[in-house]
């Protein structure tokens, strides 16, 4: 849905101003509220950990064609309705995962493509409720300003890294406490995960809701507050992978 001419500005305003590792949080001025998040949010807090040392176990690599990253963003207030919201990701996951004896010694390290994320596909919005189809123009300019300086930086930061720091709960649904770096500034975020094991493939799925004010990031707003950025952001992926030692 494109803004009228009287709303504008405050909307170029609003996708030119977002703060950089806010880059997930981009582009949004949303006419259609998402429904409430059913996982709660997932806290993203300042952490000086590191990543584990890397176990020994059975290591299984990402097959990126079968992975899948989906980002929903969203904007609020009274102007809220004179945009739309997007769906942003792709086949975009990289990386391997290890599964140790004992299960909580297990590790993983995974990369994001910034560069490959794709922006407001139709059959995405569709599944999500959304109006399919918006204009090619707007996309374009939405993906550049995604990768720009201002908001991802992709050219200087054009991987988000994932590492466990640590594992808890069953072998079927265990949390996974993670370091996430997104342009430059690295959290801690912990992400149930929803584990399915084949004798040579692995499946992690979820979704979970992050908020951007736990990267240290101020929600931009305009017009008084009337058009502002959410600070809350869902997340859904999915992760298959295939026993290393069968790869051929």
């Amino acid at each position: 849905m494109r803004l009228p001419e009287s709303a504008s500005k405050d909307y170029s305003a609003l996708m030119k101003n977002l703060s950089p590792a806010a880059a997930l949080l981009f582009l949004v001025a949303g006419c259609q509220s998402l429904p409430p998040a059913p996982d709660g949010v997932a806290r993203a807090t300042p952490t000086e950990a590191s990543a584990a040392p890397w176990p020994a176990g059975t290591r299984f690599v990402v097959d990126r064609d079968r992975s899948r990253l989906r980002l929903i963003v969203r904007a609020e207030g009274p102007m809220a309705r004179l945009g739309h919201p997007h769906v942003i990701g792709g086949s975009v996951i990289e990386g391997e995962i290890v599964l140790a004896d004992p299960f909580r010694d297990s590790a993983l390290r995974l990369g994001i493509d910034v560069n490959a994320l794709a922006v407001d596909r139709p059959a995405w919005r569709r599944v999500e409720g959304f109006e399919p189809n918006l204009d090619e123009e707007d996309i374009a300019g939405t993906r550049r300003n995604m990768r720009s300086p201002e908001l991802l930086d992709a050219r200087t930061y054009p991987e988000i890294r994932i590492e466990s720091i640590g594992i808890s709960g069953p072998r079927w649904q265990p949390d996974i406490r993670a370091l996430v770096t997104l342009a430059g500034a690295t959290r801690e975020v912990t992400v149930p995960v929803a584990l399915t094991l084949g004798n040579e493939t692995l499946t992690a799925s979820g979704r979970f809701v992050i908020r951007q004010t736990d990267f240290g990031l101020t929600p931009y707003s305009t017009a008084g507050g009337a058009l502002r950025v959410s600070d809350r952001m869902r997340i859904r992926f999915r992760i298959s992978a295939d026993r290393a030692d069968l790869t051929p």
